[in-house]
């Protein structure tokens, strides 16, 4: 078992997090965004494959992302094209997935192929990632927040008829997630939360281990760029976040690549930088987030954590365990940042078993 790295402690009011590591990049004149997430990677050992790495060739899209594909649809919502599933039966119940960053829906085709036709379930492209629209004018603040993206959430909801969910979510969702417990228990959501299970995610900013591509992206604006991020160096964003076994299975360059190409869809590449500064995000409402964390009190909450994951680290589902003992704490020491990827089977159960949960 691979022991977390002790996470680097931060004050949620301190502004280190995004002016050091700003001022150490500009200062070195850094090789960007798309550079530094190539580098990490690479620094770790992990192979580019083969039939791409020469040059800037973009490989198929694989099978099991096109079947993905076919199987959602899209709704105009707040002005933008939202791409979603929704598998089976079109009850008022559901189960209620918020993808994380920079994932999409796609992370979670496996658990949902777990859980079944039986259950409806449904997950949604936050704007600017997946098939969902990512739109070029702009900047974080007009397009992207993570109050804007629940928005979104509970828009998809009402216009889908839901009026009670079990709640997962991950990384980035899980402060979306958060978010839509919170006006839950202020009574404003169109659905009541039944249970709520959170994936790996550091809502809790201020013990953030951010990786150098996170690093980079705050030290950019938060507008679009103005080229395309070569294809290896969307690849490589995510391996370093993979538990050792994950990337030693046969699949995983595919895995990988299915995530990639949702990043690469629609010129994702161009603003999948400037989306980072959720971070911020989270430090402005670090206060209300937390608070819902370690005090919702109104559906039971679990927690499903890989022990290997990098970015949030496991002291963080420790800390929250402290802080709301009822909470279930599942922990695996094989297991990263990609829960639903590395084990969709795994988590699928997780939430099967809690289907009867009022």
């Amino acid at each position: 078992m691979t022991t977390p790295q002790k996470p680097r402690i931060l004050r949620p009011s301190d502004e280190a997090i995004i002016d050091t590591d700003r001022r150490r990049l500009i200062q070195t004149g850094a090789v960007g965004l798309a550079g530094l997430a190539g580098a990490s990677a690479l620094g770790m050992g992990l192979p580019l494959s083969q039939a791409w790495a020469a040059g800037n060739d973009v490989p198929p899209v694989p099978e099991r992302l096109k079947k993905w594909r076919s199987e959602g649809q899209t709704v105009e919502l707040m002005g933008k094209k939202i791409w979603y599933h929704d598998q089976g039966p079109k009850t008022d119940d559901a189960v209620f997935i918020v993808h994380g960053y920079p994932g999409s829906s796609w992370d979670f085709q496996g658990v949902v192929d777990r859980i079944g036709p039986n259950t409806r379930t449904v997950v949604m492209d936050m704007r600017g990632f997946g098939l969902s629209e990512k739109p070029l004018d702009g900047d974080y603040e007009t397009n992207f927040t993570l109050m804007r993206q629940a928005d979104l959430y509970e828009m998809l909801a009402k216009r889908l008829g839901l009026k009670s969910v079990l709640l997962m979510a991950h990384d980035m969702g899980q402060t979306v997630g958060l978010e839509l417990m919170a006006r839950f228990t202020e009574g404003r959501t169109p659905f009541r939360v039944r249970h709520a299970i959170l994936l790996d995610g550091s809502t809790l900013i201020d013990m953030i281990e951010p990786t150098p591509f996170q690093k980079a992206a705050l030290a950019a604006p938060s507008t679009a760029a103005e080229e395309d991020m070569a294809w290896e160096d969307i690849f490589n964003i995510f391996p370093e976040s993979y538990a050792k076994e994950s990337r030693a299975r046969d699949d995983f360059e595919e895995l990988v690549t299915c995530q990639a190409h949702q990043i690469y869809y629609n010129n994702g590449s161009r603003i999948i930088g400037g989306i980072v500064h959720y971070l911020k995000e989270r430090q402005e409402n670090f206060n209300r987030w937390s608070r819902t964390l370690f005090t919702f009190d109104s559906a039971p909450m679990t927690l499903v954590w890989g022990e290997q994951d990098p970015v949030a680290v496991i002291a963080m589902a420790d800390r929250i365990k402290r802080e709301r003992p009822v909470t279930d704490l599942y922990k695996y020491p094989d297991m990263g940042h990609w829960p639903s990827v590395e084990y969709p089977e795994r988590i699928g159960d997780h939430v099967i078993a809690r289907l009867g949960s009022v």
